[in-house]
């Protein structure tokens, strides 16, 4: 193992999904004795005419992703691994922020993902957000591989 391994990223939206990948992201820092990236996507379009309406708008998602990013933290503090809040913006779709985030980073050994998010894509086998970070990853050729977690209930994935 290198002596200073590089980070894991782990992407959430809240789901349980990501709550399991969160978990996984966890225990495989520890595993690893690396810092877990914990990536949130504030997502919104402009929804007005008046910029006071988006900056209201703007700042409620901002205090969604708090509460998102708090609750990731305080699974990652159970595994006592070493954790670092992320936050981006996206006007346009989720992945693209997440890979643009990939792209800033450059040093990320893995990123890990849910199977499915909180969308209408949820009932799909694998979740919009997922897949777009997928063709993302390949048209950017970005050397970064994906780890995505299944959400299964009541069963312990091993590392």
């Amino acid at each position: 193992m290198a002596a200073d391994p590089k980070p894991i990223l782990v992407a959430t939206d809240g789901s349980a999904a990501a709550d399991h990948a969160v978990r996984y992201a966890a225990a495989l820092a520890k595993r690893r004795g690396t810092e877990l990236v914990v990536l949130h996507i504030v997502s919104f379009k402009k929804v007005s005419h008046w910029g006071f309406i988006d900056a209201h708008f703007k700042k409620e998602l901002h205090q969604a992703a708090d509460k998102i990013l708090d609750a990731a933290e305080a699974v990652v503090k159970e595994y006592d691994v070493a954790c670092r809040r992320l936050v981006r913006e996206a006007e346009t779709y989720p992945h693209m922020a997440i890979a643009d985030a990939l792209e800033e980073m450059k040093d990320v050994w893995v990123l890990i993902v849910g199977d499915k998010g909180e969308d209408l894509e949820a009932r799909h086998a694998l979740g919009s957000t997922t897949n777009g970070i997928l063709h993302q990853l390949s048209k950017r050729s970005l050397a970064v591989p994906i780890l995505v977690v299944p959400s299964v209930a009541d069963v312990e994935l091993t590392i």
